[in-house]
């Protein structure tokens, strides 16, 4: 079960300007609703957070066009690949996608997909294509194990212990198989 979508939003408070996903706190808002429908046994809720690896070099680099067409890129790619129930957010200077009603095996497919995907194509900026990598880190929770926050400091956690161990992966809190 999904919540019910955020409002058309006219005043543009919950949308990011740059690339056009929620708002870390309208995720946040989504995410709690997700955890509050949650069941205790079947399919879980994922929170996945994505940091582009070496955004502040891109940006010193190249200036905040570039960053900003780098951003955008990314946030396309998510919401080309997310199923209807997800939502993509903007979390730090990165991304966070709330996965609702995932299996740890689904979750760690979209992860890898992910990957894969900014891996795979070059994003178009103002100085050309550049090739991009991304460092993710995957949680998992069931219904009323976990607030939100502590859900989202958990993936972020495992999104700089991605970055640490060389960035262009995928840190997960569980097992893949354990569905």
């Amino acid at each position: 079960m999904t919540p019910a979508p955020l409002s058309d939003d006219p005043n543009g408070r919950h949308r990011d300007p740059v690339t056009g996903a929620v708002t870390e706190e309208a995720l946040l808002h989504f995410l709690e609703a997700v955890l509050g429908m949650a069941e205790p046994v079947g399919p879980q809720v994922g929170m996945l957070c994505l940091g582009i690896d070496g955004l502040d070099g891109i940006t010193a680099r190249h200036g905040i066009a570039v960053r900003d067409a780098a951003l955008l890129g990314i946030a396309d790619r998510m919401h080309e690949r997310i199923r209807v129930q997800d939502l993509v957010g903007r979390v730090d200077a990165g991304f966070g996608i709330c996965l609702a009603d995932i299996f740890p095996s689904q979750a760690v497919a979209a992860g890898e997909r992910l990957l894969r995907s900014i891996r795979a194509t070059p994003v178009p900026t103002p100085v050309g294509a550049l090739a991009l990598t991304c460092s993710i880190g995957l949680v998992l929770s069931r219904g009323g194990e976990e607030l939100a926050p502590a859900l989202l400091d958990r993936a972020r956690d495992l999104r700089e212990a991605a970055r640490r161990a060389g960035g262009d992966g995928l840190v997960t809190s569980f097992e893949a198989g354990a569905d």
